[in-house]
């Protein structure tokens, strides 16, 4: 969901596979499966060396702030709203908001399918707000979504984005998390320049969680710095990410 996320903020109920925000992805940002017997309000805080939002860093390549709240109802809906310090133009610092809603099914396969719609703002920047659908599956450890949006970050111009993330248990309370994604635009210009049509990201990491705390630690990367995001700031392809993150 919105995160994803990646990012990244972390909500354990009824979570099926980490998104690793910025590591992988605002994206936004959380997935959940109905599968329990009642209603949940859940949330998490969380602290992050680096912003990366799709591979980007929001945040000049410096420390964020996070706060994402949900509600999960036991028919499959669920709705939300995430925020984060960024800083696209210096010295400003601004806040990025993200309200979303979805609804999440399991199948009796195992499979979990979502369908939702997310809306981010940012404060003293309105041209930058946009609109997103998205489509996703999921799996026990692997999930999948895809995103639609009919114009992104004050530019007329559709973008279509698409994400796998995976999560493996390698010790009792360490795990392996990857993400993978694509960004792909209709070619316009973008603040005076032509952004490559293709923008790829990935990320490997290692998070380890405790009873409301996690630590992440994940390497991002992306194939270009010709972006279509309004960042003025060293836009650095790849960056060692730090997250640190209490549930509630």
């Amino acid at each position: 969901m919105p995160v994803r996320a990646p990012w990244w903020v972390i909500l354990r109920p009824r979570r099926l596979v980490d998104s690793p925000r910025s590591p992988g992805a605002v994206v936004l940002w959380f997935l959940f499966v109905s599968a329990d017997v009642f209603a949940q309000v859940s949330g998490s805080a969380s602290l992050l060396s680096d912003y990366r939002f799709r591979g980007v860093s929001l945040s000049r390549n410096r420390p964020a702030a996070q706060l994402a709240v949900a509600y999960d109802d036991v028919s499959g809906w669920y709705g939300g709203a995430f925020a984060s310090t960024v800083q696209l133009f210096y010295p400003t610092r601004e806040l990025q908001v993200v309200s979303f809603v979805g609804y999440a099914k399991r199948l009796p396969s195992g499979l979990s399918w979502e369908a939702g719609a997310d809306y981010s703002v940012i404060t003293g920047a309105e041209s930058y707000s946009y609109p997103e659908v998205y489509l996703g599956i999921a799996t026990e450890n692997v999930s999948a979504r895809l995103y639609y949006a009919p114009r992104y970050f004050g530019l007329d111009s559709d973008v279509i984005y698409g994400e796998i993330n995976a999560s493996q248990q390698l010790l009792d309370r360490v795990r392996l998390v990857a993400h993978g994604g694509v960004l792909r635009n209709n070619g316009q210009s973008a603040y005076g320049l032509r952004p490559d049509r293709h923008i790829l990201d990935a990320s490997v990491g290692v998070a380890l969680d405790f009873d409301q705390f996690s630590v992440q630690l994940s390497w991002v990367g992306i194939n270009s710095v010709n972006t279509l995001y309004p960042v003025t700031a060293p836009r650095n392809k790849n960056s060692a990410v730090l997250i640190l993150s209490r549930s509630f």
